[in-house]
């Protein structure tokens, strides 16, 4: 009777495993239905298996762009990390490339990489960058190797310190030697006249040629003293920002790139104003609100701009200790800091559009936070790289081209 019945239960057990294999779905119907969720869930089907990545690439280059619900919010695994330039000796310049690789175990997060050159700037998978004896203007895509170098560039005259901004198009794959197409914006602010004017540039992928010179009137923009130039842009909704300071306050441009037009808007009376404090701008999600970083001792505030009205307001969104906020994070993953009597100085480096994370460098090391829960998420340290806090470039993934692997022939 007992070996009846232990007979019995096997035979049980053996019907009910045929019937769950026999039940699950092909893996195209689970990338169909990947498809129509959240960029989150289609990056974490994504990433299970080489299996499913082959059969999302696949299903990509058939269905042409994604069209997901949610594209508005932060996708973290889309972060990448960041790439560093380094010019080691002025008598004899010699260029060096790092990948902080924040994916991969801490053995390999720092290499070097090559032939990126000067990176200028970074969007959605690929890179801007400076490279070459020639220092011409080059379009990678780090994750396939595939370059695009860029047509000579028209010269500001008498200018030196230009902004650039990558602004990158939907996926279509073999539109471009880089699979999409993408627009490279030159900006300069120009206040040497009675009214500050933007200059512009603009080279467009799809027609292969830099555009008209543009120059755009900005007599909203009032000071007769410019404190710097145009700080590192953030592009929201299609649309590119700067701030800038001048000795009447804190300004902030928004350019819309295919309408050429220029609108400016005036931080409060109560923001802090003074250039030794640090800033970044940065946004509430993929399509939300603009922020405006503030660095003041160990303490961060964001101020946050209307989407509907434009203004400013009147006080921080939020203000959180940093010294609180890095050293929680150390002690749970076990790293080494300053002793946390001393309040942890911080600078603001980049922000990474697609992911919502903030690259900050700190105690010798650089730490991304998450402006979504406003918690360090990942951080990196090497005596290498510990004082290198120029031409720090963050790298995200493109969502329609994500693979959780990374090409060595960069």
């Amino acid at each position: 009777m007992v070996g009846g019945g232990g007979d019995a239960r096997s035979r049980t057990q053996a019907a009910r495993g045929r019937r769950q294999k026999a039940a699950s779905l092909p893996l195209d119907v689970l990338v169909d239905i990947a498809a129509r969720t959240d960029p989150a869930t289609f990056v974490r089907c994504a990433a299970t298996c080489v299996d499913m990545r082959c059969r999302v690439k696949e299903y990509i280059s058939l269905h042409g762009p994604l069209h997901l619900r949610h594209g508005d919010r932060f996708v973290l695994p889309l972060l990448r990390g960041h790439l560093i330039y380094r010019q080691r000796d002025w008598s004899m310049p010699k260029e060096e490339l790092f990948l902080v690789d924040t994916t991969v175990p801490d053995a390999t997060k720092l290499r070097m990489a090559t032939g990126g050159g000067i990176p200028l700037s970074s969007r959605d998978g690929l890179v801007l960058a400076r490279v070459g004896v020639a220092k011409e203007l080059r379009v990678c895509d780090p994750a396939t190797g595939r370059s695009l170098t860029l047509p000579s560039e028209p010269a500001f005259r008498w200018v030196s310190r230009i902004n650039y901004v990558l602004i990158v198009g939907d996926h279509d794959e073999g539109v471009t030697p880089v699979g999409r197409h993408f627009h490279v914006v030159m900006a300069y602010l120009d206040t040497s006249q009675y009214r500050p004017h933007l200059k512009l540039r603009t080279y467009s992928s799809e027609h292969g040629v830099w555009g008209c010179y543009t120059e755009i009137q900005v007599p909203s923009l009032q000071g007769s003293r410019l404190q710097g130039c145009l700080n590192k842009p953030l592009v929201v909704g299609g649309a590119v920002h700067w701030f800038c300071l001048t000795d009447t306050g804190t300004y902030v441009l928004k350019l819309n790139v295919r309408g050429v037009k220029v609108m400016v808007t005036k931080l409060p009376k109560s923001f802090p104003h003074h250039g030794r404090h640090p800033k970044l701008l940065a946004t509430s999600s993929m399509d939300g609100n603009v922020l405006l970083l503030v660095a003041d001792g160990d303490k961060m505030s964001a101020w946050a701009q209307s989407k509907h009205t434009a203004l400013w307001q009147q006080r921080p969104h939020v203000v959180i200790n940093m010294t609180e906020t890095i050293l929680r994070f150390l002690d749970k993953v076990g790293g080494s800091c300053i002793p946390p009597t001393k309040p942890v100085q911080f600078n603001l480096v980049w922000l990474a559009e697609r992911s919502g994370t903030v690259l900050i460098n700190a105690c010798d090391g650089f730490f991304w936070l998450d402006l979504q829960s406003m918690e360090i998420v990942r951080w990196f340290s090497d005596r290498r790289v510990q004082y290198m806090t120029e031409n720090n470039i963050p790298y995200e993934m493109s969502l329609t081209a994500w693979v959780p692997t990374f090409s060595s022939t960069f």
